[in-house]
């Protein structure tokens, strides 16, 4: 009796999984994916960290490796601009990724990635138009 129960259990527990990633990659394409909020839109390969790359891909081809730069996005919530500067340093690891708000970034810093935003700051020139963002150079004195 006891065998059949934990079978029984063992079966169902099984199906549920199965059953659970089966609907998590039929979302994945057909679209219902695209919705996720939260800590899980930050997952590899969302709309969210590809957008990122992106930007950071046609980035890199224009700094020289080695650089210091910051990562500016929209005034939305901290949690997000966090996430984007740690997804940042881990796209472009040949590079020094501070915050724009970083108190040492004004002094450091030699370029700055605007994504999903654009900055019209008279110590900063733009460098080129990226999918999604901007590439700016900082000017020093």
């Amino acid at each position: 009796m006891l065998k059949r129960l934990a079978l029984g259990l063992l079966t169902a527990w099984a199906a549920f999984g199965f059953l659970y990633e089966v609907n998590e990659a039929v979302a994945g394409w057909d679209g219902r994916a695209l919705k996720a909020v939260g800590p899980w839109a930050w997952r590899m390969h969302t709309p969210a960290t590809d957008g990122l790359a992106r930007c950071l891909r046609e980035a890199r081809r224009a700094m020289p490796a080695g650089s210091a730069l910051a990562v500016a996005s929209p005034d939305d919530a901290p949690e997000a601009q966090f996430r984007r500067w740690r997804w940042a340093a881990y796209f472009l690891p040949e590079y020094d990724v501070l915050q724009v708000s970083d108190p040492s970034a004004a002094q450091v810093v030699q370029y700055v990635v605007a994504y999903r935003t654009e900055i019209h700051d008279p110590r900063i020139e733009p460098v080129r138009r990226l999918p999604g963002g901007w590439l700016y150079r900082v000017k020093r004195p």
